[in-house]
């Protein structure tokens, strides 16, 4: 009888267990032989003893390395004896010792195999390291990076490029420490040298060097310079006098005053005539970052570039010179209305204009003359709706505008009484505050009005904050009760901003929108949420939601924190380029 080969595997990696592993086996083959011919006598079994690659069990199988002539009778005895703690007869230790000493003659044998494998291991391990090394570096020499035109390569470098203190691990400057072809593309393609980035209140020494060399290594300069009351005002002075040593450059300045520079900047002669961008504001941590003998502002008026200007101070007022020869197209001034009223008259060509009404110390409004006329104005921001009674826009297109509660109707009036004025159409209005049916109203009465947001941004009250958000959601939500003349289904693109976010916003907003979508002919496309205060996501269930709106043809945008932000500076007409500092701090 020709005995078939089994392979046992062995559930344990134990070293003593190695002894019995050929009686185990043994009685395994037993019951398969019994199966077979039960006649058989004598049979003669051959082990070896390996481990599997993938999962380190210990497997027997036939081979020549054990060779034991036994008994049917015999291995149903070492099989008992195996499953059982009865000690052996005297005779079957004959039987027993010459497995043993196989085994331990293997053991020996591999325990010395094992040392010479694991040296051969280590040669091996340690020429795949050479060859993978020697690999990569022909492999390098066929990047398409090699073969990439300068001028795409400088185009990718420019996107590299974000608002961060000087230093020589941020771009562009990490550029140029790569390779000789890296380095040659960043110093030839001056447009990655021209945003210079200083915070004193984020790093209180610059070195001149560097800073020097990246103003020599640009053409045009985009200077973004915020002082610092609390640190020292020589280093400051020091870094502002080099960069205003090539202010004939100067394209943008957004810049972040102090007691200590004011003075200096007022006695030092500048050559802005490339200036077309410029945002002033003071370090509010301190009211003494404007000096009592300030009395104006300037130094802006060899601008005669300038088409955008912005300057905001919430400690007091202090008069800004704009140019004589200008190209003003955007303004934004926290100012009394009666220089704002002057501005306005004496600046025809203005598209963008933030009225920020301030320090006009409880004044009361004047008596109603003629309207300005702002002819090319196509965005509007106002802090007191009133400013609108002393307007007119034809062709406005966009308007931002604070309401308080308990001035909703004059609110009302004022914006209705603008719009019959004015004769224009405008399609996107913003509140800030609270929209209730005084506003709604104008919504239903002026359809080219599609795009309707409101914010609760500016609110410090929660109590408040938690009134505009059910007011909006009541005065936008479609239920059986709701009358036809409300629904507003011209209605394209509804959005809300909120200070304090909560976890139930999301659900609540989401339903308003659903609601919407039940109405026939119903034009809304774009609905957009904000959690301007907070950093995590809505829970799965609204985000489920949401995906299920997106897939009906809705854009449902949902955005918290720095991207929330963004999305409302864009509602409020807030030039982007001005927030760098908000955006990377």
């Amino acid at each position: 009888m020709i005995l078939k080969r089994l392979p046992v595997q062995i559930h344990t990696g134990e070293a003593h267990l190695l002894v019995f592993c050929a009686i185990a086996s043994a009685h395994r083959i037993v019951s398969t032989l019994a199966d077979i011919d039960k006649s058989t006598e004598i049979h003669t079994l051959k082990f070896q003893i390996y481990g599997c690659s993938e999962c380190g069990t210990f497997v027997l199988s036939t081979g020549d390395d054990f060779e034991l002539n036994l008994s049917t009778q015999t291995l149903a005895r070492v099989a008992q004896l195996s499953a059982t703690n009865e000690a052996p007869h005297e005779a079957e230790l004959s039987i027993i010792r010459p497995i043993l000493q196989k085994t331990s003659a293997r053991l020996a044998s591999l325990d010395a195999e094992i040392p010479r494998l694991k040296a051969h291991l280590a040669q091996l391990e340690e020429q795949r390291a050479v060859i993978s090394r020697y690999h990569a570096q022909n492999l390098s020499i066929l990047s398409p990076l090699r073969r990439m035109p300068p001028e795409i390569l400088g185009e990718i470098f420019s996107w590299t490029i974000r608002p961060d203190v000087c230093s020589t691990d941020k771009s562009p400057w990490v550029l140029t420490h790569v390779c000789g072809d890296w380095r040659t593309v960043a110093l030839s393609k001056s447009s990655l040298w021209s945003l210079i980035y200083i915070d004193f209140s984020v790093k209180e020494k610059y070195p001149l060097e560097m800073v020097n060399t990246q103003v020599e290594r640009a053409r045009s300069l985009k200077i973004h310079f915020f002082g610092s009351q609390n640190c020292d005002s020589a280093s400051q002075i020091a870094v502002f006098d080099l960069l205003a040593s090539h202010s004939g450059r100067w394209e943008d300045l957004s810049i972040q005053l102090t007691s200590h520079l004011v003075p200096h900047m007022k006695a030092t002669h500048y050559d802005l005539t490339a200036l077309r961008r410029v945002w002033v504001q003071w370090d509010d941590s301190t009211s003494r970052s404007q000096p009592p003998e300030l009395d104006s502002i300037d130094f802006f008026q060899s601008a005669i570039s300038l088409v955008e200007i912005a300057v905001i101070s919430h400690v007091r007022f202090v008069p800004t010179r704009f140019p004589v020869v200008h190209q003003l197209t955007r303004y934004d001034l926290a100012a009394p209305w009666q220089t704002h009223c002057g501005l306005l008259k004496s600046l025809p060509n203005l598209q963008d204009v933030h009225i920020r009404r301030f320090f006009d110390d409880g004044e009361d409004w004047p008596a109603p003359e003629d309207p300005i006329d702002m002819l090319h104005l196509r965005r509007l921001y106002v802090t007191d709706p009133t400013t609108l009674n002393y307007l007119r826009a034809p062709g406005l297109e966009e308007l931002v505008t604070q309401s308080v509660a308990i001035h909703t109707a004059e609110t009302r009036g004022s914006l209705e009484r603008f719009l019959v004025r004015s004769c224009c159409s405008p399609r996107r209005l913003c509140i800030q505050g609270l929209l209730d049916v005084h506003m709604a109203a104008i919504l239903q009465k002026y359809p080219s009005i599609t795009e309707i947001t409101v914010t609760d941004e500016f609110e410090e009250d929660e109590s408040t904050q938690r009134d505009i958000f059910s007011t909006f959601l009541a005065l936008f939500t479609i239920s059986d009760s709701t009358p036809s003349a409300m629904a507003l289904p011209h209605i394209t693109k509804v959005g809300f901003a909120c200070e304090n976010a909560r976890a139930v916003l999301c659900p609540l907003f989401l339903n308003m929108v659903e609601s919407r979508r039940s109405i026939e002919g119903c034009a809304l496309s774009n609905a957009e949420l904000l959690l301007l205060d907070c950093e995590a996501p809505p829970d799965s269930q609204s985000m489920a939601r949401i995906e299920t709106l997106r897939k009906a043809g809705l854009e449902v945008s949902f955005w918290f924190g720095r991207r929330a932000q963004k999305s409302a500076d864009r509602w409020f007409h807030t030039a982007q380029w001005t927030r760098i500092r908000e955006r990377f701090l």
